[in-house]
C-alpha cells in the first residue's frame, strides 16, 4: 500500500448513514460513535465469560470477594443509619447489575465508605425512603453522564480536592465509630469523639466504657491489619464470626445488628413528599458525581493492577453503575459504586471475567435469604472495629504533608475540602476546594488534575511528559544541524535512522528503532539496544562513549513534544565510558553523565553534571544540578539537596562535545578514503528520502 493511500485512509471522513441522507452533525456523530463502541465492548466482555478455562478461577475469586464484602456492606449500612439488610441488598442487586452491564470486567460494586457520611446525612433528614429515592436519582444522573460520554472527564477532578474529601470521610468515620467501639452507643447521650476529647481530663469517663465492646472491636481491627499481606484470607468475616460466637456464648451485654428480613423487599418506586424533592435533588447530585468519580478511579486502578492492554470503557462503566443504582433504589438499598478494595481482592484472587463479580453478588443474595438470623446477632462494636481500619486507610496524611512542602495552595484546597466534609458542610468544602485549586492553577499554571493524570500515566508506563521547549533537538532548524544535512528528522516508525553526519563505530551495536541526529558519535563497544523498550532518540552533537549501555523497559516512555520515547537524549549530551542509561529516561540538553554512572527511570534536566559512579534512580532532576561523584539520588529529598553546576563543569561538557564532533568527522573521512563503497558495519544507512518525503505531509514540520 502506498504512502498516499495510507494517508487517505487515515484522513477523517464524515459518517454517512445512507445514500441521499445528510451527514451526522458535529455533536451527534461522536456521541453515536461512542455509544456503538460501548455496545461492542459490552458484547465482547460478556462473550469472555466461561472461555479459556476461566470458570473455576472466577468462582473462587467471587467467593473470596463476597467474604470480604459481606461484613463491610453490613457495617456501612449501619454506619449510614440504615438497616443492615440495606447494605446486603445493595451489594447483591447493585453488584449483580453492574457486573453484567459495567465497562470494567473485574470491578466489584457495592456500598462505599467514602459515601457513607453523605448517605447518613440524607438518612437523618429524609429517612430510608429518602435514601432509596436519592439512589434512584444517582442512577439517573449516571445514565445521563454515560449518554453524554462524560466518563473521560473524571481525570480532571483535582487530586487535592479528591484526597481531601476521602481524608474528611476517614476522619468522620473515626468520629462516628470510636464511641461505638467504646460502647458509648449504649448510653442515652449521642456521644461523638469531640465530646470524648472534652471530657478526657475527667477519669470518670472510663466508667462509661464497655470493655466487652472494646475487646470485640479491637480483635477485629487487629486481625484485619495483621493479615493484610494475605490477600485471599477473609480476615474481616473470620474476625466478626469469632467475636459473634464468643460474645453470644458468654452472653455479653452488647448492642447487636438486630432482626433482619430473610427475603427481598418488593420493588417499588420510592416516594418522598413533593416539597422535599428539590432539596433532595440538590443534596444528591454531588453524591452522584462523587459516586461516578470513585467508580471510574477504581476502574482505572484495576487496569493498572492487571496491566491490560485493553483499558476499560468509562462510559459503559457509568451506564452499568447507573442501572445498578436504579435497581438498588427500587429495592430500598443504599447507593453503590465500584470500590477499589473489593475490586483489588477480585483481581488478586485470580478473576478473569465478569463471572467473578457476578458470583460475589449471588453469594450476597444467598446471605440475605439464608443467613439473616446469624447476621442479626453480630455485635455493632465488631463492625466498628472494621470501620475504624477503613477510616484510617482513607486518611491521606502523607499526601497532605507532601502538598504542604511542595504546593501550599493545593494543600489549602485539601484542608478546606476535608474540613467541610468533617463538619457536615460538604458542598461548601468542595466548592472552596475547587476555588483554591483554580487559584493555584491561575497563579502557577500547574493543575492538580495534571498531577493526577501524570500519576496515571506513570502507572501505565509513561515516565514523564516533557514540553516542547525541552525538545530543541527535534526542531528542524538549520543552525542545529551539521554541514552534511538539511532540516531532516527521519520517521521514527522505520528501522534505525541516522543523519549522514552521524557516525556509528563498526564495533558498536545499534539495534532497533533508534534515531540519531547530526554529528552524533557512537563509540566502539557501545550498546544502544532498542530491542525491548523502544524507540530511542539521540540528539545532535551528542556522544555515547566506549562501553556505554543504553537500554529500556517494555512499554515505558517519556513524552517529549507529544511523542513517546523509551529513551530521549537531547543535544550536546556526553555519556562517558561504561555509563548505563536505562529507560524510561529523559536526558536534557548539554548534560554530562560521568564514567560508570547509572541513570534509570528518571528525568534529568538540561545542563546537569552527573559525577563518576553516581546513581540516579526514579527521580526528576531540575536543570543545572550537580550530582556528586558516587552519590545516590533516589528520592525527592536527595534531589532537593543537590547544588548547582559550576562554570568548570559546564565548560567540561562543551569540550567533550567538541572533541567527539571532531572524532565523528575524522572517522567519516578515514572510512570514505579507505572503503568508499563499503558499509560501516551493522548499521542501517541513512534514509535516502528528503524531509518532505519522510514525514507525512499532513503533519506540520514546524510543530516541535
Amino acid at each position: 500500500m502506498s504512502e498516499k493511500s495510507t494517508q487517505e485512509e487515515l484522513r477523517p471522513r464524515p459518517v454517512v448513514r445512507g445514500e441521499g441522507r445528510e451527514e451526522e452533525g458535529p455533536l451527534l456523530a461522536p456521541l453515536q460513535a461512542g455509544w456503538r463502541t460501548a455496545g461492542r465492548e459490552l458484547l465482547v466482555r460478556l462473550n469472555e465469560v466461561g472461555r479459556n478455562k476461566s470458570i473455576v478461577p472466577d468462582l473462587v475469586a467471587g467467593l473470596t470477594v463476597a467474604a470480604v464484602a459481606l461484613p463491610l456492606n453490613v457495617a456501612l449500612a449501619v454506619a449510614s443509619g440504615l438497616p443492615a439488610s440495606a447494605g446486603l441488598i445493595a451489594g447483591a442487586i447493585g453488584g449483580g447489575i453492574a457486573a453484567i452491564f459495567g465497562g470494567q470486567a473485574l470491578q466489584a460494586t457495592g456500598p462505599a465508605a467514602a459515601l457513607s457520611v453523605m448517605v447518613l446525612a440524607i438518612a437523618s433528614k429524609y429517612g430510608a425512603t429518602g435514601v432509596a429515592a436519592a439512589t434512584v436519582i444517582i442512577g439517573i444522573t449516571q445514565l445521563l453522564l454515560a449518554a453524554l460520554l462524560a466518563g473521560r472527564l473524571a481525570r480532571f477532578v483535582p487530586e487535592a480536592v479528591l484526597a481531601g474529601f476521602t481524608t474528611g470521610v476517614g476522619l468522620k468515620i473515626l468520629d462516628q465509630q470510636i464511641p461505638e467501639l467504646l460502647g458509648f452507643q449504649m448510653l442515652e447521650k449521642d456521644y461523638k469523639f469531640v465530646d470524648m476529647a472534652a471530657m478526657m481530663h475527667h477519669p470518670a469517663w472510663l466508667h462509661h466504657v464497655s470493655w466487652q465492646s472494646v475487646v470485640c472491636g479491637l480483635f477485629v481491627a487487629f486481625l484485619v491489619t495483621t493479615t493484610k499481606q494475605h490477600k485471599r484470607f477473609p480476615a474481616a468475616i473470620v474476625g466478626i464470626a469469632v467475636v459473634t460466637f464468643v460474645s453470644s456464648y458468654l452472653s455479653w451485654d452488647l448492642e447487636r445488628v438486630g432482626a433482619l428480613p430473610s427475603s427481598l423487599p418488593r420493588p417499588s418506586l420510592p416516594l418522598v413528599p413533593d416539597e422535599q424533592w428539590l432539596d433532595l435533588l440538590v443534596v444528591t447530585v454531588p453524591l452522584a458525581l462523587l459516586a461516578s468519580i470513585e467508580s471510574l478511579l477504581s476502574g482505572r486502578a484495576v487496569d493498572r493492577m492487571t496491566g491490560t492492554s485493553r483499558p476499560f470503557n468509562p462510559n459503559l462503566e457509568l451506564f452499568g453503575q447507573g442501572l445498578a443504582n436504579i435497581g438498588v433504589g427500587v429495592m430500598s438499598g443504599l447507593p453503590v459504586t465500584g470500590v477499589i478494595v473489593r475490586s483489588g481482592v477480585n483481581v488478586q484472587s485470580g478473576a478473569r471475567t465478569k463471572l467473578a463479580a457476578l458470583t460475589h453478588a449471588v453469594m450476597l443474595l444467598v446471605a440475605v435469604l439464608f443467613l439473616s438470623k446469624t447476621i442479626a446477632i453480630v455485635p455493632e462494636a465488631a463492625l466498628a472495629g472494621l470501620l475504624l481500619v477503613i477510616g484510617v486507610r482513607l486518611i491521606e496524611l502523607s499526601h497532605f504533608v507532601h502538598l504542604v512542602r511542595m504546593e501550599k495552595l493545593e494543600a489549602l484546597a485539601f484542608a478546606v475540602t476535608a474540613a467541610g466534609t468533617v463538619s457536615g458542610h460538604l458542598i461548601s468544602g468542595l466548592v472552596l476546594g475547587f476555588v483554591v485549586h483554580a487559584l493555584h492553577h491561575k497563579l502557577y499554571g500547574r493543575s492538580a488534575a495534571d498531577l493526577e493524570a501524570r500519576e496515571a500515566e506513570h502507572a501505565s508506563g509513561l515516565r514523564a511528559v516533557v514540553g516542547r521547549t525541552a525538545a530543541l533537538a527535534r526542531r528542524p532548524q538549520h543552525e542545529l544541524i551539521g554541514p552534511h544535512g538539511h532540516a531532516f528528522i527521519p520517521n521514527v516508525r522505520g528501522e534505525t535512522q541516522m543523519k549522514s553526519s552521524a557516525y556509528v563505530h563498526p564495533k558498536s551495536s545499534v539495534i532497533g528503532r533508534v534515531v540519531l541526529g547530526d554529528n552524533v558519535h557512537i563509540a566502539a563497544t557501545a550498546s544502544v539496544r532498542a530491542d525491548e523498550g523502544t524507540p530511542f532518540f539521540i540528539g545532535p552533537s551528542s556522544n555515547v562513549q566506549d562501553g556505554v549501555v543504553i537500554h529500556a523497559l517494555q512499554n515505558r516512555h517519556v513524552r517529549v513534544a507529544g511523542e513517546d520515547w523509551a529513551v530521549y537524549v537531547g543535544r550536546n549530551v556526553s555519556i562517558a565510558h561504561d555509563a548505563l542509561v536505562h529507560g524510561p529516561c529523559y536526558i536534557g540538553d548539554d548534560t554530562f553523565i560521568g564514567f560508570k554512572a547509572v541513570v534509570h527511570d528518571s528525568v534529568v534536566g538540561a545542563g546537569c553534571f552527573i559525577g563518576i559512579g553516581a546513581v540516579v534512580v526514579g527521580v526528576e532532576v531540575p536543570d543545572g544540578r550537580f550530582v556528586p561523584h558516587g552519590a545516590i539520588v533516589d528520592s525527592a529529598d536527595a534531589v532537593d539537596a543537590l547544588g548547582p553546576t559550576n562554570e568548570t563543569q559546564q565548560h567540561f561538557n562543551e569540550e567533550v562535545v567538541e572533541v567527539n564532533r571532531g572524532l565523528a568527522a575524522a572517522y567519516h573521512a578515514v572510512a570514505a578514503h579507505r572503503a568508499p563503497r563499503t558499509a560501516l558495519g551493522p548499521v542501517v544507512p541513512a534514509p535516502r528520502s528528503s524531509w518532505n518525503e519522510a514525514w507525512p505531509r499532513s503533519v506540520d514540520k514546524n510543530r516541535f
